[in-house]
């Protein structure tokens, strides 16, 4: 349930509201709210249904001996990626192993095979997944104006528009105001009883509030009441309804379980799609935001891997984000530890905050296309064992030029 307790002046103008609208602006607009869905095991999920096997089948999918998916099912066995196919088995003997498409020597389409195929004579083809995924992004694209495709399994999407139109439906009578983009917005004494969270919601730093939980899924669940004080609450509430039905609306038409996350900027959202897996999204506030970050490090962030992510963990230590927020005031502190690289330290402030405005980028810019496999051994010796392996590199190249083309529309040769 909501609890509506506006303060006595909204933080918000209706500019702020008005940009929502605004597919250039939404992003920037202290009330924006990006949602990011990820698919659960989302290989393994694929073979699943492919299989018509159940939810409670532990499925792996495998490449040769290596594990690259293990079903929720599976994972409860212990079964990790790291696991070899053989230890998986020993770990769950009536484990389901389920043998990505690959292509034949010699032969330019993939095909599933009803053998264990060989890494001698045998390419994977990932095909299967990319086109189950671009199945999924449809949908997203069908149901918002805005997405962008983070990777094969996981997209972001500005709801502005979504939830601009959802609050004009709701209150008609902000139509009168917005005259003056520069006026704040007006305080609610109530919203509508159909209005609620939809997942798990982390509390703010308020008595009045319980400990983060799952709500809007029963009536039981529906009996604990979190706070609506201005319109950030409210854009996120909406929000977190509209990610549930797209979810939703992905699992009926195509019965794939996803996970979610509601945020006011991309790097909130994706932290928050897996923070509770799977099947469940997770909600953070504005006000929450301090305290849902208080269970991740600065590597945790997608951007602050690798060599980077080495750098900074050099110069700062392993901290938390909590302890870098608290530490470090303003971005030409963090700069002198970072050898004056302002640029990076104005990024840390604001993504230790959860203030990196970033838009969503719609397009997906592919520079460059190949297809490449490792021979074993000696299985190429000569010229006469290389040439057969020419017509699978060419018919797999052929076939995601085909996708891509069906995709955009137009050629991109």
């Amino acid at each position: 349930m909501v609890t509506v307790r506006f303060r006595d002046h909204s933080k918000f103008t209706y500019k702020d509201l008005i940009d929502l609208n605004d597919r250039d602006k939404s992003y920037a607009s202290p009330l924006s709210v990006i949602c990011h869905i990820d698919l659960n095991a989302f290989f393994a999920q694929c073979e699943q249904l492919r299989l018509g096997l159940a939810e409670s089948d532990p499925v792996v999918c495998v490449q040769w001996n290596a594990l690259i998916a293990v079903s929720y099912a599976a994972r409860d066995y212990g079964i990790t990626r790291m696991d070899r196919l053989e230890q998986a088995k020993l770990k769950c003997p009536h484990l389901i192993p389920a043998h990505t498409a690959v292509f034949k020597k010699g032969e330019p389409l993939w095909k599933y095979v009803d053998y264990i195929p060989s890494p001698i004579n045998h390419k994977v083809s990932l095909d299967p997944y990319r086109r189950e995924g671009k199945k999924v992004l449809n949908i997203f694209r069908e149901n918002c104006d805005l997405v962008e495709k983070a990777s094969v399994d996981e997209s972001f999407m500005d709801l502005g528009r979504l939830i601009f139109a959802k609050i004009i439906e709701l209150f008609p009578s902000l139509l009168d105001g917005m005259k003056d983009r520069t006026d704040k917005l007006p305080n609610l004494d109530s919203i509508p009883e159909s209005i609620d969270y939809k997942g798990f919601i982390i509390n703010k730093f308020d008595d009045l509030e319980p400990e983060p939980a799952i709500i809007g899924d029963s009536e039981e669940k529906n009996n604990i009441e979190f706070l609506v004080e201005d319109w950030d609450d409210l854009v996120t509430l909406i929000g977190s309804m509209i990610c549930f039905d797209l979810r939703k609306k992905v699992e009926k038409i195509l019965g794939y379980k996803t996970s979610g996350g509601i945020g006011r900027v991309k790097t909130i959202a994706k932290l928050a799609s897996g923070f509770k897996k799977p099947d469940q999204q997770t909600i953070i506030r504005n006000d929450a935001i301090p305290n849902f970050l208080k269970h991740f490090k600065l590597s945790d962030f997608w951007s602050f891997g690798g060599k980077t992510g080495n750098y900074i963990s050099e110069q700062l230590g392993e901290m938390s984000i909590s302890s870098i927020s608290k530490n470090y005031k303003t971005p030409v502190e963090l700069a002198k530890l970072l050898d004056n690289n302002i640029e990076l330290a104005n990024k840390i402030f604001k993504i230790v905050r959860g203030e990196l405005y970033d838009p969503i980028t719609e397009k997906e810019q592919i520079k460059t296309m190949g297809a490449n496999k490792n021979f074993r051994g000696k299985s190429v010796c000569n010229t006469n064992d290389l040439l057969p392996w020419i017509n699978v590199f060419i018919g797999e190249l052929i076939l995601r030029i085909q996708d891509i083309d069906e995709e955009d529309r137009k050629s991109t040769r």
